[in-house]
């Protein structure tokens, strides 16, 4: 006879029994499959990514900062050649030319002589022999007669002039000279019975 809540000794060995069934072997078994998840910390590989930092390789365009390499090319630097060319700053030759400033040509007198010699042989001479007047300036003359046996003529080129000036005689031409629009000439004729001579007037 067995009462509720009982159990017989059969029971309790089969219990035993299907208790060693579930016994911790299984368990255990099962347990390690649990531990493996472990393996989520492995993602180690994740980590491995340091290849990404490798990229070191872009640190190396050191080479750009060689660049000097352009600077040597160039010579740049050796260009200090160009410092000496201070000798263009000093061309004493070019501040020769301040003869220039002091021609006769620009400090033209406005009003000159013209010395008319004949010797007794009837040999003219004429100083100064031609005139250049510079632009802006117009030129007025007066003719000397420097010859002590010849008399003379001076006829110029605007039509007008002087016959017969007596010797160590003078004679002052009214008319200015070079009023026109440069450049162009005009002259004096200058004459004796046995000799002559054409003084040219350049209007520069």
């Amino acid at each position: 006879m067995v009462l509720d809540g009982g159990s017989s000794p059969a029971d309790a060995s089969d219990r035993d029994a299907s208790s060693a069934d579930l016994g911790t072997v299984d368990l255990a078994g099962v347990r390690p499959d649990l531990a493996a998840p472990f393996d989520l910390a492995s993602p180690v590989d994740l980590a491995t990514p340091v290849d990404l930092a490798t990229p070191v390789d872009l640190a190396t365009p050191v080479d750009l900062a060689t660049p000097v390499d352009l600077a040597s090319r160039l010579d740049l630097a050796s260009r200090l050649d160009l410092a000496t060319l201070a000798d263009l700053a000093v061309p004493a030759d070019l501040t020769v030319p301040a003869d220039l400033a002091a021609s006769p040509d620009l400090a033209y007198a406005p009003d000159e002589g013209v010395d008319i010699y004949v010797d007794n042989a009837c040999k003219m001479d004429v100083v100064p022999k031609v005139f250049n007047v510079p632009r802006g300036v117009t030129l007025k003359l007066t003719f000397h007669n420097r010859s002590r046996d010849y008399a003379v003529d001076v006829w110029m080129s605007y039509g007008g002039g002087y016959t017969d000036l007596l010797t160590f005689g003078t004679w002052a031409d009214p008319i200015p000279h070079c009023r026109l629009p440069r450049p162009y000439d005009e002259y004096a004729d200058i004459s004796t019975g046995c000799s002559s001579y054409h003084l040219m007037i350049h209007c520069l």
